[in-house]
């Protein structure tokens, strides 16, 4: 039994190989199985992420992450929010689709793309962050000090370090929390050990903190880093442009690639699709069939646990 096992661990270990082996000539982003991608709002008041490959694809091709409904903290109303109005620092999820040449992305939830208007904030509103992805399989710390994380800017009106919409790769964050009436370092940022962090916040308030598919670990390094608050681009190589299929209201534009409108509650959804192009090219080709071996092995051994490292 041990032996069979251990063969069909190897071939595990093989088959990823070859996967990692068609990568170096060019095709690693044919397979986004593993990426993290993660969004916040520019006050952080809520967080939510999608991992590819953690939930099964539809028939149509799109990948689902669904964040705690209670979870966005709303002023003097905590989670909740005022009668007859809906809370608009609340993420209902992410939702993903690959094709051969991009990646169409859709983020639903209560705020509106040109931001919620917030007398307090640097610009008069306070709106949504940028989007992080890493490819590498890292906590977001691990994945930007190594050079692995990417970033896609897709709103003009927030606060971020770059001007140009679009994909960017070698990103440094950086946090607006402090210019955006947000959770800063100094409140204890997304799950510090202070009474006004927000995990603490939300806790208090009767609320469920929840990530999507992802945990608070990737976000503070397993623990490391329990402030962590970056939620925009302060810096990064451009690669490409983002086309938007829609910016507030579903269209017929996005139910064509068979996007399903139903699976979120919020009243917003924001979706653009980019080009893969770029990302292959910018993603490092692996060093030697040895290294990928082990690389397919510790991967193979690794995917029970579903841990970032």
């Amino acid at each position: 039994m041990k032996t069979q096992n251990l063969f069909n661990l190897l071939k595990v270990g093989i088959a990823t190989c070859g996967i990692f082996f068609v990568a170096g000539q060019g095709a690693y982003a044919s397979d986004l199985k593993g990426t993290a991608f993660s969004i916040s709002l520019e006050c952080m008041n809520d967080t939510t992420g999608l991992l590819m490959g953690q939930n099964s694809t539809d028939a149509n091709g799109w990948q689902y992450a669904f964040d705690s409904n209670r979870d966005g903290m709303n002023g003097n109303y905590w989670v909740g929010s005022a009668p007859g109005s809906v809370n608009p620092y609340d993420i209902s999820g992410m939702a993903i689709k690959e094709t051969a040449t991009s990646v169409i992305v859709a983020i639903n939830g209560n705020m509106k793309l040109t931001g919620e208007a917030e007398q307090g904030a640097v610009g008069g509103q306070i709106g949504y962050g940028d989007l992080f992805f890493n490819m590498a399989g890292k906590t977001f710390d691990n994945a930007m000090n190594n050079g692995d994380l990417f970033g896609i800017h897709f709103s003009s009106v927030n606060a971020s370090g770059v001007q140009q919409l679009g994909v960017y790769s070698g990103v440094q964050a950086k946090t607006v929390t402090n210019i955006k009436e947000g959770y800063t370092v100094g409140y204890g940022g997304l799950a510090g050990d202070g009474w006004i962090s927000y995990e603490t916040q939300v806790k208090q308030g009767g609320g469920v903190v929840g990530y999507g598919d992802l945990t608070s670990s990737y976000f503070t390094n397993n623990g490391n880093d329990k402030t962590f608050n970056l939620n925009v681009i302060d810096s990064g190589k451009y690669l490409n442009g983002i086309s938007f299929l829609a910016q507030g209201n579903v269209t017929q534009q996005l139910l064509t690639t068979g996007y399903n409108a139903n699976k979120f509650n919020g009243t917003q959804t924001i979706a653009f699709e980019f080009k893969k192009s770029g990302i292959v090219q910018s993603t490092p080709e692996p060093a030697s069939l040895a290294g990928l071996g082990i690389v397919g092995l510790a991967l193979a051994g690794g995917k029970l646990r579903k841990k970032f490292s």
